[in-house]
């Protein structure tokens, strides 16, 4: 379900890819989807995304751009689903940033 659910983000403008397995899940961040051309790191994409997830409760771990999700196995569906909105509304968050500042 977990899983399922981080395929969702896949729609988002800078979300590139979504890969893992079950509860390990890497979403990688560009700044071209077609390209998959990444963000310079002064961009500091996932500890943007990252910020915006603490504002909400959610801790993930920004990697460059890559964001690292590994919940504990005990979470359940409601927990998934908090963790998944909240950085759908992050990622969504940092995409409009990024439009302004020219990024994207």
């Amino acid at each position: 379900y977990f899983y399922e659910q981080a395929q969702t983000l896949n729609e988002l403008p800078i979300v590139g890819d979504v890969r893992g397995s079950h509860f390990m899940v890497g979403i990688e961040l560009v700044a071209n989807k077609e390209s998959k051309e990444g963000f310079s790191a002064d961009a500091e994409s996932a500890m943007r995304i990252f910020k915006r997830c603490m504002n909400r409760g959610v801790v993930i771990r920004p990697l460059g751009n890559l964001i690292v999700l590994s919940p504990p196995l005990t979470i359940n569906k409601q927990e998934c689903d908090k963790i998944i909105s909240s950085l759908h509304e992050s990622i969504e968050e940092v995409s409009a940033e990024f439009r302004v500042l020219g990024l994207i």
